[in-house]
């Protein structure tokens, strides 16, 4: 791939960036990380603001530079490119999970609970990963090579296939440190190393985009990148917990391997039935398609940044809380109240303005695929971000079994519908049957928690939003024969003016986090 004059930029902004990066990396790699002595009300609140605000804060950052990052990388690949790297991350995603199996989670809620069970819990579930990776590798690629020999993939997506797949160990390694800082509540360094992952990754890929190694020069950054990040999230805690996690007693990982299943299944499950959907355009549409369906999801994946800190901030406290069902319903309806309000502004903006969004970022060769797709999921968010914490909920009062059969069956419908309406609509059925199954989810948790009394907690959060959205919408679909920019800055400006009128804003709670923090 020859970028012309265009490489020479390329290439002095990835080697910044790489530089920035490694720095970065190198100086959190030697602060040391120590777990919270301080159990009064007044620090779990200060700490709750701080895991809350400081990850968002930073992850706004990080994410604003992959968001630039994955734009010039759209642009240079294009959808068919694009369609390519999608099939192989969507692959490696999978695998992930598989790998982690849900260890991450209970890692947290355990050593949340009980700190000197760290070295424990750390060696057995290291254990467990490691003969999960010894299935995944192999498996990943293996899925690969039968869409290429199906010629449903070209050579191309499956290096990329392949590549990732060289990343499991790593990964695997590093989502067991990651585990540690969510135990230890420090999601604020977890995030500044996640910023300098970001950093170095899009350095990199800049790099091998310039040196035209294209797809796979993507996939490869990724796999250098988490190297260094294992570095920077393993050493403040300390590498001494992978020399002890070597030999682990066969009861120790049965015991905690079956506790970690149903987290597993639930997770891979919730991936598939919101994600499955690229493999499936993959083998009855075309990888082009999947390029248009995947870009008009990256708008998405960058929004998910909020409810993976604000839900992690209170997952802790949730857990602690899980025995006091007042204080649970507390935690749940500050962190809805914060997501509802975020998922409003983002459905005004991407849904009114999904056109010219995607040609000003994108360019044309993405119309009209990509924003019709987008026009469409991003009513899938606040659905997302509501059955996330409601999700974390059951976790943290140990029913994480009554999730699987309620994912299975979201998975299920989800799969089926798909494979019917899929050759008919194409990617405009894929998008509406992911809204469809965030619906089933939806009930199947209300289910669950319908002796929770969390339920009648959902509509005055959510409702606030939903009025103010509606208002602005209006306020924008006036101005849309301006230009969008300006449009989209009066609708939010209406938003956030209607929100404040009617009482969304919670001004008085934001002031008191404020002065706990």
């Amino acid at each position: 791939m020859s970028l012309g004059a265009n490489g020479i930029g390329l290439v002095a902004v990835g080697a910044l960036l790489v530089a920035a990066a490694t720095v970065h990396l190198a100086f959190l790699a030697t602060r040391r990380l120590t777990r919270p002595t301080d159990r009064t009300h007044a620090a779990e609140h200060r700490r709750f603001a701080r895991n809350a605000i400081a990850p968002s804060a930073v992850s706004v950052m990080h994410r604003v530079l992959f968001a630039v990052f994955t734009l010039v990388v759209l642009q240079i690949i294009g959808p068919e490119g694009n369609g390519q790297y999608a099939f192989a991350m969507n692959l490696f995603l999978y695998f992930t999970i598989i790998v982690d199996f849900g260890l991450g989670t209970l890692l947290t809620r355990d050593v949340a609970r009980d700190a000197a069970s760290l070295e424990r819990i750390f060696r057995t579930t290291l254990a467990l990963r490691v003969r999960l990776l010894g299935v995944s590798m192999p498996a990943m690629v293996g899925i690969a090579l039968i869409y290429w020999a199906a010629g449903a993939i070209d050579v191309t997506a499956l290096l990329a296939t392949a590549v990732l797949a060289l990343s499991l160990p790593v990964e695997a390694v590093n989502q067991a440190f990651a585990a540690v800082y969510g135990a230890w509540e420090r999601m604020d360094r977890r995030a500044l190393v996640a910023a300098g992952t970001a950093a170095l990754t899009a350095g990199l890929g800049l790099l091998l985009l310039a040196a035209g190694m294209g797809v796979v020069g993507v996939a490869l950054a990724g796999v250098i990148s988490a190297g260094f990040t294992l570095i920077a999230i393993g050493r403040p805690v300390g590498f001494g917990l992978l020399r002890r996690s070597i030999r682990v007693p066969p009861e120790q990982m049965r015991g905690l391997g079956q506790a970690a299943l149903p987290l597993m299944l639930n997770s891979l499950l919730a991936t598939a039935f919101i994600q499955i959907d690229i493999l499936i355009l993959q083998a009855l549409q075309s990888t082009e398609i999947v390029g248009h369906y995947n870009a008009a999801f990256r708008f998405l994946s960058f929004l998910n940044i909020l409810p993976s800190t604000v839900v992690l901030a209170a997952f802790p406290l949730m857990a602690r809380a899980s025995a006091d069902p007042a204080e649970l319903a507390r935690w749940f309806t500050r962190a809805w109240r914060i997501l509802a309000t975020a998922a409003g502004a983002a459905v005004l903006l991407l849904f009114v303005f999904a056109e010219p969004v995607v040609e000003t970022l994108l360019g044309s060769e993405y119309l009209p695929q990509t924003a019709t797709a987008l026009a469409i999921l991003i009513w899938f968010l606040p659905l997302s971000y509501l059955n996330g914490t409601l999700q974390y909920v059951v976790i943290a009062s140990d029913r994480q079994w009554r999730l699987t059969p309620v994912f299975l069956v979201a998975t299920l419908i989800n799969v089926g519908l798909n494979l019917a309406l899929v050759p008919i609509w194409g990617f405009v059925a894929a998008a509406a049957t992911t809204i469809g199954s965030e619906v089933v989810l939806l009930a199947g948790l209300g289910w669950i928690l319908r002796r929770d009394r969390l339920l009648g907690r959902v509509l005055e959060p959510g409702a606030r939003p939903a009025l103010a959205a509606g208002v602005a919408a209006v306020v924008a679909v006036l101005l849309r024969d301006l230009s969008w920019i300006g449009a989209a800055l009066a609708a939010m400006a209406a938003y956030v003016v209607v929100l404040a009128v009617i009482g969304g804003l919670r001004l008085a709670a934001i002031r008191d986090s404020l002065r706990l923090s």
